[in-house]
């Protein structure tokens, strides 16, 4: 399990303890979060694509309101987990789509072997170019230059930013409310904080949801903490457990997973705890730490409100990789008409979020999450 747990590409991102002065003595905040691989030589390659696409488009003064993003999804293979990202980019017109096309091309190549490129010229409306590394297809970028009016331009789109791992570090949670945005807020269980950190959440009329930890696939090797679902467990211990961890999020209105890589494949496992949220009332949202999560198709077959995370904001903590990742949140939104974002209680991503301030207030419409299920 081990073996294959470490070929899949899951990591642990460590971050800082909470205020020394703050924590009570002999309790940590959790330091880890469940994420895809982020040190491999696939996703360092990604990342230059990423770079690389970003600037050839910026360069030349694309607006960003003409770049949108019709999918970003997890995909694996082989034992490798990495990001596939399509972006759709309308150009003015056919000779400068065909000039940014051109520019973009030489770019990309310039990266070196270890990446190609399959190009699609014949449409009469577009320029198409997937990039690969190796096998695996990362990007699909396509320019459109017929004039069709852009998706959702007569009106903002939608956008819900969920703040994971509340509960252990107040001081760093009331700067995020200083920001005085409608952020949905999502406590792991048995946090320290989290009493004082939630009565002082209600006050702002923002979600309080509860962070449920779930079995991860390097499990026992990462351990979820305290309050976590495991796939030993049975029905009725599976109940008690999200009743306990209920009750030490007084106040919440829906549930997203912490880790739950191996939990969220499960279907038998999570129709219990699907069943367990629609007696409550409890929307459920899929934060997609797998590619493989049932997770979302079984609460709509359920009856459950429930939506899933579109891009996790922060999981690179550089500020590059933050400004990209938000970027292609606002994209999927104006692609789709709303997208849900997962980010934490760090200080770097703060420093983003107010960069960001100003299209987050005006160029699109910032909701709790729980406007978004359905």
């Amino acid at each position: 399990m081990m073996a294959l747990a470490l070929l899949l590409g899951l990591y642990l991102i460590f971050r800082s303890s909470p205020h020394e002065s703050g924590a009570p003595k002999g309790i940590k905040a959790p330091v880890y979060e469940e994420v895809y691989a982020l040190h491999s030589s696939l996703h360092n390659t990604v990342r230059k694509i990423d770079r690389t696409i970003y600037e050839s488009l910026y360069r030349i003064g694309t607006s960003e309101r003409d770049v949108v993003f019709p999918d970003v999804q997890p995909r694996h293979e082989n034992g490798e987990v990495w990001e596939y990202t399509e972006i759709l980019v309308h150009c003015r017109d056919k000779p400068s789509a065909r000039a940014l096309y051109k520019s973009l091309i030489q770019n990309l190549r310039a990266l070196g072997k270890s990446i190609s490129l399959k190009e699609t010229t014949g449409f009469k409306d577009q320029f198409i170019c997937r990039v690969l590394v190796g096998n695996k297809l990362t990007h699909k970028v396509a320019l459109a230059f017929a004039e069709k009016k852009m998706p959702y331009a007569d009106r903002r789109p939608r956008v819900a930013i969920i703040i994971d791992d509340m509960g252990y570090d107040i001081e760093i949670a009331r700067a995020f409310f200083e920001l005085t945005l409608p952020f949905s807020f999502s406590f792991l269980p048995k946090g320290p904080f989290t009493e004082k950190t939630v009565g002082e959440i209600r006050q702002r009329g923002c979600d309080i949801m509860l962070h449920l930890p779930m079995e991860p696939k390097n499990y026992p090797s990462v351990d979820p903490g305290p309050g976590a679902l495991m796939l030993s467990m049975n029905e009725q211990e599976m109940r008690n457990t999200i009743e306990q961890d209920l009750r030490d999020v007084p106040g919440a209105k829906g549930v997203n997973n912490h880790m739950g890589s191996s939990f969220t494949e499960n279907r038998e496992k999570m129709v219990t705890v699907l069943k367990a949220l629609k007696e409550k009332e409890l929307f459920f949202v899929d934060s997609r730490t797998t590619a493989n999560t049932v997770a979302l198709k079984l609460a709509r077959q359920m009856g459950v409100s429930a939506t899933r995370r579109h891009v996790f904001l922060d999981n690179n903590r550089d500020v590059e990789a933050m400004r990209y990742q938000m970027e292609r949140l606002i994209g999927m939104s104006r692609q789709k008409g709303a997208a849900v974002g997962i980010a934490h209680p760090h200080e770097e991503t703060l420093h983003i979020l107010k960069k960001f301030r100003h299209i987050l207030e005006n160029e699109v419409h910032l909701v709790p999450v729980s406007t978004l299920v359905h």
